[in-house]
């Protein structure tokens, strides 16, 4: 499945551009001291003939030239203008160079510029999702949030992550370091965002990780993953934890009913009953041929969720006054024990 790329909203874009100029500031306010106290100098040392008609600003860009190497003056008479002449454009290149030298560091070094990327994004986002843990599972869950348009931000352990640098090309903001720490927590904007999945491969991680964003933002949506399922329920209860999931207990009834039938798409479990979504096929015999969706349901009693149109991929959207015709298939939700009676109800 394709997986949108998503847009860096404007306001963070803005906001970068002011921490660029904030690493710059200090350097621009020693420029300016410097442009001022030259200028202070300048009025107060320069004879009649050099000062002239200037004022404090045309003195003071007298020597904002100098700092570029750009006199518009001759050289005065007085030993300390002299000597600030030949320095100021020595010391002025020095800061500037040095200004941006750092500037240039801190944007283009990839782990500083990608930590303040990422909390000046998070600045940005309101009721954002957090994903803890990017392996095949955390990827499967972003390609599903982002193809619904959620904006999400990620914390993966390892830098040489499988989906890193997939999940970077998309532009999503995605920061390398251990989610158990406080401060990384706070720097994703967890004050404000909607909802945290833990979906990592170390049931303790996720555990650790869900009481500390549950202690900084008590009204945070909490969603875990879990091997262990017995741990699953136990924590769900204890800790007021909206969903719990267990690998092995979502794994576990699909294996299960693909192995009684080769047309299952999905199967879970509902309290005691193990559900599932089963294709059947319309064949020209078949009662349901001619038959909306409402009818069929009465006939099979069991709702239909899909439709398959000749060898066209199955999909939800389709109309429920629709008839169906030979050759087309539908997507029943039925009980796993009574998909062989659907079946027969579906022959005729």
């Amino acid at each position: 499945m394709p997986v949108r790329r998503v847009r860096t909203p404007l306001l963070a874009r803005l906001r970068f551009l002011a921490y660029a100029l904030r690493l710059l500031a200090p350097r621009l306010g020693l420029l300016a001291a410097l442009t001022i106290a030259g200028g202070v100098t300048l009025l107060g040392r320069g004879s009649a003939q050099e000062v002239g008609a200037l004022d404090f600003v045309a003195a003071c860009y007298q020597v904002y030239t100098q700092l570029f190497f750009e006199h518009v003056s001759d050289l005065p008479d007085d030993w300390v203008l002299r000597l600030m002449y030949f320095t100021v454009p020595i010391v002025g290149a020095f800061i500037v160079a040095e200004g941006l030298l750092k500037v240039g560091l801190s944007l283009f070094d990839f782990n500083n510029h990608q930590t303040a990327w990422i909390r000046i994004m998070a600045q940005t986002y309101r009721d954002h999702i957090i994903l803890i843990g990017l392996g095949h599972v955390g990827f499967r869950v972003l390609e599903e949030l982002l193809e619904r348009s959620h904006p999400v931000i990620v914390v993966e352990a390892r830098g040489d992550g499988p989906f890193v640098e997939e999940a970077r090309a998309r532009g999503v903001p995605l920061m390398i370091g251990d989610a158990r720490r406080e401060s990384v927590l706070r720097d994703l904007g967890l004050d404000h965002a909607k909802c945290l999945i833990a979906c990592t491969n170390d049931d303790l991680v996720n555990l650790e990780v869900g009481l500390d964003a549950r202690q900084i933002n008590p009204n945070i949506r909490l969603v875990m993953r879990f091997f262990d399922q017995n741990m699953a329920r136990k924590l769900g209860k204890a800790f007021s934890v909206e969903s719990i999931f267990s690998t092995s207990a979502l794994s576990a009834p699909l294996f299960a009913a693909a192995a009684l039938d080769e047309r299952i798409h999905g199967a879970y479990r509902l309290g005691d009953t193990l559900m599932a979504t089963l294709e059947l096929d319309i064949t020209p015999t078949s009662p349901l041929v001619g038959k909306n969706a409402t009818e069929i349901r009465a006939l099979l009693d069991a709702p239909v969720v899909g439709v398959r149109r000749g060898k066209e991929p199955p999909t939800h959207r389709f109309g429920r006054e629709e008839p169906r015709h030979a050759g087309e298939s539908i997507i029943v939700h039925v009980a796993v024990d009574e998909i062989a009676a659907v079946k027969a109800r579906a022959r005729g």
